[in-house]
């Protein structure tokens, strides 16, 4: 597989990831993880491992019915070294807090991992808000 093919894989695999958010599938979006995953959330909080991702995930889900985020890639470079990548891109999200609705956008730096099987998989994921608009319900 040349760089092309990989480019356009770990694109594609972030569209899915993009679909199991907006259909709030946890175990979907966990899929598209390596088992130590480790994120930095906007709040500057981190978290460490598949489980959490799960439990985190379906949390913010019962919590709230209309929180959503997506993801847009921006660049992507290739290592042929070590098997990785990293995607820069942009990030928009809506969730509700104090009867209000909530909109955030910033940037995101995510690590990919290519698994011996071929799939590429998110190894870690970084994430800086921008901007936030709050609006009544």
């Amino acid at each position: 597989m040349n760089k092309n093919h990989h480019s356009e894989a770990i694109i594609l695999i972030r569209q899915h990831y993009n679909e199991a958010i907006l259909n709030r599938n946890v175990a979907g979006i966990c899929s598209f993880f390596t088992d130590d995953y480790h994120v930095i959330t906007a709040r500057g909080d981190q978290y460490h491992g598949l489980d959490l991702q799960h439990d985190r995930w379906q949390a913010a889900f019962q919590a709230d019915p209309i929180m959503i985020y997506r993801r847009r890639t921006r660049e992507l470079r290739l290592s042929a070294l070590l098997g990785g990548a990293e995607e820069l891109g942009n990030w928009v999200g809506k969730y509700s807090a104090d009867q209000k609705v909530v909109i955030v956008s910033g940037v995101y730096s995510a690590k990919w991992q290519k698994q011996a099987d071929g799939l590429w998989l998110i190894q870690s994921e970084v994430f800086t808000l921008l901007k936030s608009r709050t609006y009544e319900r």
